[in-house]
């Protein structure tokens, strides 16, 4: 398992998925990138309009789904993963996650496009993203049933056990045992996830902008605490990316390259673009206007990686302690610690149990929707296996456990990816329609 996941992540997943974003890129005129402003204005602007009682009725409103969305993205990788990209690639490693993170947004709105172009109504609810791209845009059902069973099985492994251990280990901190950690993941998780996408959004709605507030406010006083030193922190940023420690030590093509391979392989851990399960998501929308959707998917991925990993880094780099060498959580936790002092380690093991939490229902329907697919009659079973493998995720050891969602993950993007591929010509049709009637409107 370890040979395989550094096969596929080393260069061949990274390259492809850059590759494939420039491609979309051209093919969709480089929205949502061209005119951000106007991308801004549309989604998060929009908040406040109000949802009509036939939508409600039939779907989440869009501010539940977009919560859920991020809610599926947000989780460790934001905290420990960004401080263990610092950790392994240097702090060049953050500008690399940039990088990915404006692939992604192309990678997102991509999907979110064809996703809503291609998407049916079945007795089963909506079928749509990579699974429609692939079964009825491209007519190959085998395909799409493979991007469907890989997409389930991530969801028990990245989305239910990976977030189970790290509730477990973050719930130890606080004296809590993993097995009485996994028992009332599991209980609470089961509650909410019983109750379907409707109730899933309406918890997220109200929680991710709670937990994000808190943990934006706990970096930002740190920020303010060191502001002097956030000049040099962007400095090493910029320096290391492009292969230079330091003033004397000069150029080092391998350090350009491990700082190129781990921010962008962290990035796409973190953000999820590529994989293809941020459209089964936004497929549930009554709404059925595909750039909207695909502006709301670049969104997230700009409030996941740009906002949020960009704020941990900021506070590991402008924090008095040595970044290489260590462990991601144990150099968060030492970075927190210089200003936070003892409530450090509580005050990130609650952010992480709330944010892993988040997780471990987001990435539900996700799953959900790929095990109605891919294992037709089987679908009835994936809640009580979720929750399942959630509780013996809290007693496995962590390292096992990522490296397996690591594979998951992988087995995802490539079905996706080539979806994407094939699909440019369909993307661009699909742009020009959509600036047509733009300008009809206008």
């Amino acid at each position: 398992m370890e040979w395989v996941r550094d096969w596929l992540w080393q260069w061949i997943l990274p390259i492809g998925l850059l590759v494939t974003a420039v491609r979309c890129g051209f093919a969709q005129k480089w929205m949502p990138l061209r005119d951000f402003r106007r991308t801004i204005r549309d989604t998060l602007g929009s908040l406040s309009a109000k949802q009509t009682a036939e939508d409600r009725k039939e779907s989440p409103s869009q501010r539940q789904i977009v919560a859920t969305a991020l809610a599926a993205a947000m989780g460790t990788g934001n905290l420990i993963g960004t401080a263990a990209a610092i950790a392994a690639g240097g702090a060049g490693a953050i500008f690399w996650m940039w990088v990915s993170a404006l692939a992604g947004m192309l990678l997102v709105y991509a999907e979110n496009v064809l996703g809503i172009r291609f998407r049916r109504k079945t007795a089963d609810g909506w079928r749509g993203g990579a699974i429609a791209c692939l079964r009825y845009g491209l007519h190959m059902p085998l395909t799409a049933w493979i991007f469907a069973v890989c997409c389930a099985a991530a969801g028990l492994g990245m989305g239910s056990m990976a977030q189970a251990n790290a509730i477990a280990a973050a719930a130890k901190e606080l004296s809590v045992p993993p097995p009485a950690a996994g028992v009332v993941t599991v209980l609470l998780g089961g509650w909410i996830l019983c109750g379907g996408t409707k109730k899933i959004g309406r918890v997220t709605a109200w929680l991710m902008p709670l937990l994000c507030g808190i943990y934006m406010l706990g970096c930002g006083w740190l920020l303010v605490c060191h502001a002097e030193r956030l000049p040099a922190a962007f400095a090493r940023i910029f320096r290391e990316a492009f292969g230079f420690r330091g003033m004397a030590g000069g150029f080092c093509a391998s350090v350009l390259m491990q700082s190129l391979r781990v921010g962008i392989c962290r990035g796409i851990f973190s953000n999820e673009a590529g994989l293809g399960s941020s459209a089964l998501l936004h497929m549930e929308t009554a709404e059925c206007v595909p750039d909207r959707q695909g502006r709301w998917a670049a969104t997230e991925v700009f409030l996941d990686t740009i906002v949020c990993c960009t704020l941990t880094a900021l506070v590991v780099l402008t924090a008095s302690v040595p970044t290489e060498g260590a462990d991601g959580a144990s150099l968060l936790l030492a970075a927190f610690a210089e200003s936070f002092g003892t409530f450090a380690a509580d005050y990130l093991a609650v952010m992480l149990i709330l944010f892993a939490f988040a997780t471990f229902i987001g990435w539900y329907p996700c799953g959900l929707a790929a095990a109605r697919y891919g294992l037709r009659g089987g679908a009835e079973i994936y809640l009580p296996l979720y929750l399942l493998i959630g509780f013996v995720g809290a007693l496995g050891g962590a390292e096992r456990i990522l490296m397996l969602c690591d594979c998951l993950n992988a087995c995802m993007a490539i079905p996706n990816l080539l979806g994407l591929w094939l699909l440019r010509g369909e993307l661009a049709a699909e742009t020009e329609r959509m600036q047509k009637n733009e300008n009809t409107e206008r």
